[in-house]
C-alpha cells in the first residue's frame, strides 16, 4: 500500500510541466537553507582563530580580550546564491520509478531556486555531457529547465561518468550550490575535491541525492526461484538466484556505504532517497543538518 500512495504522490512528466505552466504550486521547500556560504555578506555566522591571509579589519576584540587568541568574525555570503542541478540521464535511472522521482525533485529545486530569486541551471550526463542549462534567473528560465527535464528521455551509455558534468560546472560556473541527482550505480571515483575550505577557495557546495528504487537495492527474505535481470546501462543480461537474496542484499548495502564513503572523501554530503520517502522532508531535514 505504501508504495501505491507513494505512486500517486509522484507527478508524471507530463503533468510536471502542465501544472508549472498553469503556476497551481507553491514553492516545496524553504528559502532558510540557501545562504549556506561563507563570505562577505553581513550576516554573522560564527568565530573562528586568525590564520594567515585573514584581514584584522574582521578581529573579535571581545572573544580576542577574553581567550588570549586573536579570533575573526566570519559572515554569510549574501542570500542570493546559484542553484545548480548536475542530472543523471543514463540509462540505468529509467528503472522502476526513479527517472520520474529524479524529475519530480529536480523540477522541485529549480522551482524553489527561481520563486526565491535566485539563478538555476541545469547539467545532464551520463558517460558524456548531454545538455547545459547555464544559469540564470526568471519564470521563462524555469520553464526551460522544466521543458528539457520533461522531454529528455534516458540516453544509453557503456558507463555513467560524473566526472564530464562537475569539469562543466567548475568551468562554467563561478560559484553555485549544487545538486547531484543520480542513482550512482556506478563506481564514483571523482577527481576533484569540494571540501570547504578556511578562505573559500572551493566556490562550490556539492550535494549529492542518490535515487534508488526499494527492490533495487533489497529483496524481500522470502524471494526464490531464479529471474532475468538486464543491466540498462551494458545492455548485459544475468540470471539471479533469487534464494541467494542474502547475498543479494549485502553486496547492494556495501555498494551504496562505498558510494557514500567516495562521495564523503570529495567533500560530497549525500542522501539515499527512494520512492516511498517524502523527498521534500528528506531533503529539508539534510540541507538543515549542513547549515
Amino acid at each position: 500500500m505504501e508504495t501505491i500512495k507513494s505512486e500517486q504522490q509522484l507527478f508524471s512528466k507530463k503533468e510536471l510541466l502542465e501544472i508549472f505552466l498553469n503556476h497551481r504550486v507553491n514553492s516545496p521547500f524553504p528559502g532558510d537553507w540557501e545562504s549556506i556560504f561563507r563570505g562577505s555578506g553581513y550576516e554573522f555566522w560564527s568565530l573562528r582563530e586568525l590564520e594567515h591571509g585573514d584581514s584584522f579589519r574582521n578581529i573579535d576584540w571581545k572573544a580576542t580580550a577574553k581567550s588570549g587568541k586573536y579570533y575573526v568574525r566570519e559572515y554569510l555570503a549574501e542570500s542570493y546564491f546559484t542553484l545548480m542541478i548536475l542530472y543523471d540521464i543514463s540509462k540505468s535511472v529509467s528503472f522502476g520509478r526513479k527517472e520520474l522521482l529524479q524529475a519530480n525533485i529536480a523540477v522541485s529545486l529549480a522551482y524553489s531556486a527561481i520563486k526565491g530569486n535566485n539563478g538555476c541551471g541545469l547539467i545532464m550526463f551520463a558517460d558524456d555531457l548531454i545538455t547545459y542549462i547555464p544559469p540564470r534567473m526568471g519564470m521563462p528560465h524555469f520553464m526551460d529547465i522544466l521543458n528539457v527535464i520533461s522531454r529528455t528521455e534516458p540516453v544509453d551509455c557503456p558507463i555513467t561518468n560524473i566526472d564530464r558534468a562537475l569539469t562543466k560546472l567548475i568551468n562554467e560556473v563561478p560559484e553555485s550550490l549544487s545538486f547531484i541527482l543520480s542513482d550512482f550505480m556506478y563506481p564514483v571515483n571523482c577527481k576533484y575535491n569540494f571540501h570547504r575550505t578556511t578562505h573559500g577557495t572551493s566556490k562550490h557546495e556539492v550535494k549529492a541525492l542518490q535515487i534508488v528504487e526499494d527492490f533495487e537495492t533489497e529483496l524481500p527474505s522470502d524471494s526464490c526461484g531464479i529471474i532475468a535481470f538486464k543491466d540498462y546501462e551494458s545492455g548485459h543480461t544475468m540470471l539471479l538466484d533469487l534464494n541467494k537474496w542474502e547475498s543479494f542484499n549485502e553486496k547492494m548495502r556495501l555498494h551504496i556505504e562505498e558510494t557514500k564513503y567516495n562521495l564523503d572523501t570529495s567533500g560530497i554530503d549525500s542522501i539515499v532517497i527512494r520512492p516511498k520517502d517524502n523527498f521534500r522532508q528528506r531533503i529539508d531535514s539534510f540541507m538543515r543538518k549542513a547549515i
